[in-house]
């Protein structure tokens, strides 16, 4: 599978019967200004669709840069090698193809997109894990870059307060953002690196950032957590009087830090455990170390995008921070809205032990005294003003292998998605659900065709009208990577006729040179208003004509669009130019959508 540039025979010829007029859209495509790299995607939109954040990378991701627990699975932080990457595919994905799979986020791609392995030039190859493991000897060009409203966005590339480490390498820091608070980024950046004697190292792996604070982990956990601890900023909500940012903390060490096995592969490291105690930058140990990360939040004063803050945590594990010798539990909060009482409902994930961790989609309700704890909360950090319970639908370890929650809504929905532990139509599906209050509904054919049995989903973000986007599979093929599109659904309404839509079909406006130049890959957020952050396949010398399936006449390539609500209600679903072929659990025909969508590269929690 090629990572971005998709060099295709040129189709001239339309479909006969394929109209060639043009219609007005429901959703107009605008491109965005990418950074410089081989793909790109808009990761989130401002409240009033003014600002959008957009990320590029070089190459492929190996280990998700803006997530606690790897692949949702890894309480164990075991996937640091080719081979722990294919097990991982050949357990929880089934596919016949795990060996390119697993290569790909372990050696990366040339620049041609074609696959690198063993036997490539490290030089010659663009992102995975591997080039980040031998930074130590070789340097690190950043694989991640994020821009705002076309203004570059890299929080820690001058360098990081409170740190004996100088002189630091500005391009070598990956940086996500996840949400946009007014014209504020929130997200997660790594350190630069720097020069420690003859080799390169950075300050720390994953650090949250609001604006151009560094969000920190609670205080008095020790010289380890204080210098290399990872954060993760998710969101920002204002309730009670207070601006509330939120995500993830380290509170702990991981597991077990003497099994072998957590050292990376080609690190030549024994264990970890040289940095379990002391931080040293030039102990090649305290580069890979990892920790056990709780649900947080950072209270900035008012219009403060400056300073350092120190987290608070918000829940305890439920089984504590470590189980069975090597796991480590790991806790999120991904979203807040306010459901009533100017005070916040956020929801996320935590590790339960039930043989062994695994996540579980839980929900962080705020006490009925949240004002008065929350106003207390810097002067009594131990102060506890949400409680945390699990979304109960997911409760069978045989049945799920974990659940999380992604987004809530001020309507009190909250969306998110559950990995089934079982084959299902020769997938382990990841299933969308939603959840409100006590009840849950998994999406399936009874809500919307678009939702066949055995599908994979995301669930990125829900707005106040109960619209929910994200990517969905189009086919069911078995054993590889499935196609996939961007889709947005209507929970207990309706867009035009139908719950749920493609979103390639809401921008058909029938031109060839408008709106179908793109194909929309993947819906990271949608506002309010309904407009929409994506990445979108764009041919920029047109498609052959407007069919889901039209091939690119020329070279396709994954940019960063906003969809916004365009002039009209009307809606004119794409035709297909190859015969459908009939799925199982009914679907919306075939479903030869053209490219692999990158399943996996890019995923983003809102």
């Amino acid at each position: 599978m090629q990572f971005n540039k998709f060099k295709l025979s040129a189709i001239a010829l339309a479909v006969a019967g394929i109209p060639a007029v043009a219609n007005a859209a429901y959703y107009q495509v605008q491109l965005l200004d990418s950074p410089s790299s081989n793909s790109s995607q808009a990761t989130a939109i401002s409240s009033d669709s003014s600002k959008v954040a957009v990320e590029g990378l070089s190459g492929p991701v190996g280990l998700n840069y803006s997530e606690e627990l790897p692949y949702m699975v890894d309480v164990e932080h075991f996937i640091n090698s080719q081979d722990d990457l294919y097990r991982y595919c050949r357990d929880y994905l089934g596919y016949n193809t795990c060996e390119e799979w697993a290569d790909e986020r372990w050696y990366g791609v040339q620049a041609s997109g074609t696959v690198c392995n063993s036997q490539d030039s490290e030089q010659n190859c663009l992102g995975g894990l591997k080039k980040e493991i031998d930074a130590w000897t070789q340097g690190f060009s950043s694989n991640s870059v994020a821009k705002l409203d076309g203004a570059d966005v890299n929080p820690f590339g001058d360098g990081i307060a409170d740190t004996s480490l100088s002189n630091p390498d500005p391009a070598s820091t990956n940086v996500v953002i996840n949400a946009v608070s007014g014209s504020i980024p929130v997200g997660a950046s790594s350190s630069p690196y720097f020069k420690v004697g003859s080799n390169n190292a950075r300050a720390f792996q994953r650090r949250g950032f609001y604006g151009d604070a560094e969000l920190l982990p609670p205080t008095g956990l020790g010289s380890v957590i204080d210098g290399i601890g990872q954060t993760n900023a998710n969101g920002v909500i204002d309730a009670a009087g207070k601006t509330i940012v939120f995500g993830s903390a380290s509170v702990a060490n991981m597991a077990d830090v003497g099994n072998g096995s957590k050292a990376p592969q080609d690190s030549g490291l024994g264990s970890l455990s040289s940095c379990a105690n002391s931080l040293d930058y030039s102990n090649r140990a305290c580069q890979y170390f990892q920790f056990a990360n709780q649900a947080s939040i950072w209270l900035p004063s008012v219009g403060d995008t400056s300073t350092p803050l120190n987290a608070f945590t918000i829940a305890d594990f439920p089984n504590g921070s470590s189980g069975n010798g090597d796991d480590t539990a790991q806790a999120s909060v991904n979203a807040a809205a306010i459901v009533s009482d100017n005070a916040p409902t956020m929801v996320g994930f935590s590790t339960y032990n039930d043989r062994r961790f695994y996540a579980r989609a839980v929900k962080f309700v705020p006490k009925t005294n949240f004002a008065d704890c929350i106003a207390n909360l810097t002067s009594n950090s131990d102060e506890s003003c949400w409680d945390m319970s699990p979304i109960k639908a997911f409760s069978d370890r045989d049945v799920y292998s974990y659940s999380e929650a992604n987004d809530i809504n001020e309507n009190g929905l909250v969306v998110g998605v559950a990995k089934s532990a079982r084959l299902n139509n020769g997938a382990y599906a990841e299933t969308i659900f939603v959840n409100d209050g006590n009840s849950t509904t998994l999406l399936g054919a009874s809500q919307n065709a678009l939702f066949f049995t055995g599908y994979n989903g995301t669930a990125a973000a829900i707005n106040v009208n109960n619209q929910l986007v994200g990517k969905i599979d189009t086919e069911n093929a078995r054993d590889r990577s499935r196609r996939q599109r961007g889709y947005i659904y209507a929970h207990g309404g309706a867009i035009g006729s139908s719950s749920a839509w493609l979103l390639d079909d809401l921008t058909n406006d029938g031109n060839l040179g408008g709106n179908n130049r793109f194909r929309i890959a993947e819906a990271f957020d949608i506002n309010d208003d309904g407009a929409i952050a994506a990445s979108a396949f764009y041919c920029a010398d047109g498609y052959s004509s407007v069919a889901h399936d039209a091939l690119c006449n020329g070279e396709e390539e994954l940019v960063a669009v906003k969809l916004t609500r365009g002039g009209t209600d009307q809606i004119t679903p794409r035709p297909y130019e190859e015969k459908a072929i009939s799925r199982s659990g009914g679907g919306i025909g075939v479903l030869g959508l053209g490219l692999l969508a990158l399943g996996g590269i890019f995923r983003r929690k809102k």
